[in-house]
């Protein structure tokens, strides 16, 4: 029985027969090509060099690997020697055949027609020759002639590093290298630090790399239109982007109370950046600039693309798009596609005509074109989601009365046509404890079927663009950015990066975030985790994408040449540190499943972990001359350790491996939650795994002659968190003597699953009613409980314990989890006016209030 139209798994000239993945399994229209980067995946280098598939990704019979083996060996040896060709330059754009290689990535696999490719071609050579005849001179300081110029040395960190070294951050810095118009202004809420961990240095060095001129506005004066202008008006756009974090998330604590540094500042000087930066920094341009072309990128756009709850205003939002008046926001990563619109925009195409390129999210009226066959055949037929108006809560009309929103499509379609004759009454969920379904309004619940339909479509090979009305506008997304081969991520962290922040900042303290990873190396993209709290998975994908050994070990030795390395690599890692190398079938053909989990109850027999892979790279990155030491910082996911099947046997090894070399006396994991039902909504392990894990841990250490321990995290007030499972889980540490100081508090950011259970009180995945601490009063006794040895606390869990039923834990006996004494609780639960952990009650006491008692003496003036 054929699918219903609309219901494919992949577009029609791909979809594939029922377990079988040879040649002839696919439908191609005749004569075309079929292609690994069309499908949006890649071809795994060990199945390569087993004669297993060829380049394009097709399966090759038993009898003829060994041919075939030898043939994919060539053709990595060219690929690997075009790509050094052009890699590692300031310029590597001027390269012509690796441009036209990666251009040719973008065709019809990616997001042009094929005619276009030899005119971008040929558009970004001249160009680029352009630029590197204004860019180099000839040793008696006249200038090359166009396309014969050679290349600068590239910058290396123990070299002095001069502002020449950096991207221009001044019309001066714009002068000394003869420009006179940047083609593209990057502004950004960070500081400007040229290290590959920072995302506005990786885009402005991939547009260089493409040829194009590119200066850094770093954190302006959001409150005068006039710091926007420092760099001049661009050629072609400017780049907007918040920052490597949500402003949001970097102004605020979890009880909203404001963050007292930030570490993306110079000096970690707070209030550098505004409050939802991303809308103010691209109002500010209009008002500086007019219409002139807008895109905005990074992870505050990312996970606002959609209408989202926010944490902070304790509302739906619509799309960040329609709020900054942005032309196009770009999501990922964002390598691709950006070189993809530079290119096309240099030709002179219009930002509002650029309606092809994956990645890309965008505002039209009508959004008829995604019906058209050319665009079903290219993207899948588009999946509409609920209208923006539909996820609000009732609305007075005009006349007194009430409707629940989206209860009816009239009542949309009124509130779209008539907005001013009715109002929105506050609807806040974190002033009152959800307890049942049956206080979960209509238009909540929505949310959770919004969220999944958007969720569903979030993935490079079988996701189809996404429409969302707003108004008489829809939001349209189109499905991800492809991933991206080893040998592109090569190219990209391989870039003339100086791994340091600019000279201007140093008289003013330097970065506090670069401290921590000026030393560290990025081995791959990507969590096959699923953790509901996690925005990674949304933001780069369930599939690992990962760099090459001898990428890696390069950045490593150009670390050593750091003047502030000691000696020590402080994270060799990603997202998750020990899914370096691991690689899906499944995922590359058809997509990750929108079913089952990849590591959950168990590691999927469709994964594969190559943990040798890893132990052989973190042995060359040791290796290295000057590293003593190589740390994993960024945390690895435990349960995959010990499953021995999925291991294939080595997991102890890599244990052992891990004990001996990588560990700094304390490793970090993250079990999360002691019981099944929370860990359930977090798609987390069960805690038996990491008990597991830790035996296993504490032996190694032992059998390499070492005392160390285990940083165990855990998130207070979860989605299906109750009061009972958190004193399970205080119980837990009082047994084991454990008093946790990595305790985190959840907070809802936006576009993750846990965020919708927090504000439709369902499980997007299963429909299920989920009890979420909502409050502020409920979320401040989770974390006290799990911190009850503090004595700041105990008031606290007192009060806790005892409306819990559980007076059996206040006392002296040893299962008692504090003394009994006073209860202390904070009365006033506004959240906009939150306490706040240990600063005190927010009501004011009775002898610091001087009109306590009197009587009004009449109206004041």
């Amino acid at each position: 029985m054929s699918k219903p139209e609309g219901e494919h798994r992949l577009h029609a000239r791909l979809q594939p027969a029922a377990g079988d993945h040879s040649e002839d399994a696919y439908r191609k229209r005749p004569g075309e090509i079929l292609d690994r980067f069309e499908r949006g995946g890649h071809v795994d280098k060990v199945d390569l060099l087993t004669g297993r598939v060829t380049p394009e990704g097709h399966a090759v019979p038993e009898g003829k690997r060994a041919q075939q083996a030898e043939l994919n060996r060539a053709w990595l040896k060219a690929e690997r020697e075009r790509l050094q060709a052009g890699k590692g330059e300031p310029l590597a754009s001027a390269d012509e055949d690796a441009i036209q290689r990666f251009l040719r990535t973008q065709g019809r696999f990616g997001s042009a027609s094929e005619t276009d490719l030899q005119a971008k071609a040929a558009a970004a050579q001249e160009y680029a020759a352009k630029l590197a005849a204004e860019y180099y001179q000839e040793a008696g300081g006249g200038r090359q002639e166009a396309g014969t110029a050679t290349h600068a040395p590239r910058p290396t960190p123990h070299a002095a590093a001069t502002r020449a070294s950096f991207l221009p951050v001044s019309r001066s810095d714009m002068a000394a290298r003869g420009w006179e118009q940047c083609d593209f202004v990057l502004v950004t809420g960070d500081a400007y630090v040229d290290h590959p961990s920072f995302a506005n240095a990786v885009i402005g060095r991939v547009l260089e790399w493409a040829g194009f001129k590119v200066g850094i506005l770093s954190q302006p004066d959001y409150t005068n239109p006039e710091a926007f202008k420092a760099l001049g008006k661009p050629r072609l756009a400017f780049l907007v982007s918040a920052g490597n974090l949500d402003s949001n998330l970097n102004a605020y604590t979890a009880h909203k109370l404001p963050r007292s540094d930030d570490p993306y500042t110079p000096g970690g000087k707070p209030g550098k950046r505004p409050v939802r930066a991303t809308i103010v920094y691209c109002n500010m341009i209009r008002r500086a600039f007019g219409k002139t072309p807008i895109i905005v990128g990074g992870i505050e756009a990312s996970q606002r693309r959609f209408s989202h709850y926010d944490y902070w205003d304790d509302k739906v939002r619509r799309s960040v798009l329609l709020d900054s008046n942005a032309d196009m926001l770009v999501f990922g990563m964002g390598e691709t596609q950006i070189v993809e619109l530079a290119h096309r925009l240099n030709r002179g195409e219009p930002l509002s005509q650029i309606t092809d390129v994956r990645g890309t999210a965008f505002v039209k009226k009508d959004a008829a074109f995604l019906d058209s066959p050319e665009y079903v055949e290219r993207f899948g037929k588009p999946v509409h989601t609920l209208d923006h108006e539909e996820l609000l809560p009732p609305i007075q009309e005009a006349g007194g009365g009430t409707q629940e929103a989206g209860a009816t499509a009239t009542s949309v379609q009124s509130r779209i046509h008539n907005p001013k004759s009715k109002v929105a009454p506050p609807d806040r969920v974190q002033e009152h404890q959800t307890e049942s379904p049956a206080q979960v309004p209509a238009y909540r619940r929505n949310y959770a079927v919004a969220f999944k339909k958007i969720f569903d479509q979030q993935d490079p090979v079988r996701g189809r663009p996404v429409v969302q009305r707003t108004g008489k506008l829809s939001v349209i997304q189109l499905p991800p950015a492809r991933l991206q081969t080893e040998e592109e991520l090569d190219r990209w962290y391989d870039l003339p990066y100086t791994r340091l922040p600019h000279p201007d900042y140093e008289a003013l303290g330097g970065v506090p975030a670069w401290l921590t990873t000026q030393h560290s190396i990025v081995t791959h993209r990507g969590c096959m985790g699923s953790c509901t709290f996690c925005a990674i998975w949304m933001h780069q994908g369930r599939t690992i994408q990962s760099r090459s050994a001898e990428s890696i070990v390069k950045e490593a030795e150009a670390i050593t040449h750091m003047p502030s390395f000691k000696g020590y690599i402080s994270d060799v890692g990603g997202p998750t540190a020990n899914m370096y190398g691991n690689y899906c079938s499944v995922q590359q053909t058809l997509g990750a499943c929108k079913d089952r989990d990849c590591l959950l109850p168990d590691p999927c027999p469709a994964l594969r972990l190559h943990l040798d892979k890893q132990i052989d790279v973190l042995k060359r990155v040791r290796a290295v001359p000057g590293v003593k030491k190589a740390f994993i910082a960024s945390g690895i996911r435990h349960d995959m350790l010990i499953d021995d099947k999925a291991t294939r046997g080595i997991g102890d090894a890599y244990i052992e491996n891990l004990a001996a070399h990588h560990t700094s006396g304390h490793l970090k994991v993250a079990p999360e939650h002691l019981s099944d039902d929370v860990l359930t909504r977090m798609r987390k392990p069960g805690l038996h795994k990491y008990e597991e894990f830790k035996r296993r841990f504490v032996e190694a250490s032992k059998r390499v002659g070492k005392e160390q321990y285990l940083v165990a995290y855990f998130v207070s007030s979860h989605p299906g968190c109750t009061m009972d499972e958190q004193i399970r889980l205080a119980e837990y540490f009082k047994k084991n003597n454990w008093s946790p100081e990595q305790v985190q508090d959840f907070i809802p950011t936006p576009m993750t699953p846990a965020t919708a259970m927090f504000y439709s009180g369902h499980d997007p995945e299963t429909g299920e009613f989920v009890y979420t601490p909502t409050t502020m009063r409920e979320k401040r006794r989770q974390r006290a409980l799990m911190q009850f040895t503090r004595p700041e606390f105990h008031g606290r869990v007192r009060k806790a314990l005892r409306e819990a039923g559980r007076k059996d834990l206040i006392g002296t006996h040893p299962d008692a989890l504090v003394r009994p004494g006073q209860e202390e609780d904070w009365d006033d639960d506004n959240p906009a006016r939150p306490a706040g952990i240990g600063s005190g009650p927010a009501t004011t006491r009775k002898r610091n209030n001087p009109y306590r008692g009197r009587k009004p003496r009449g109206k004041r003036r």
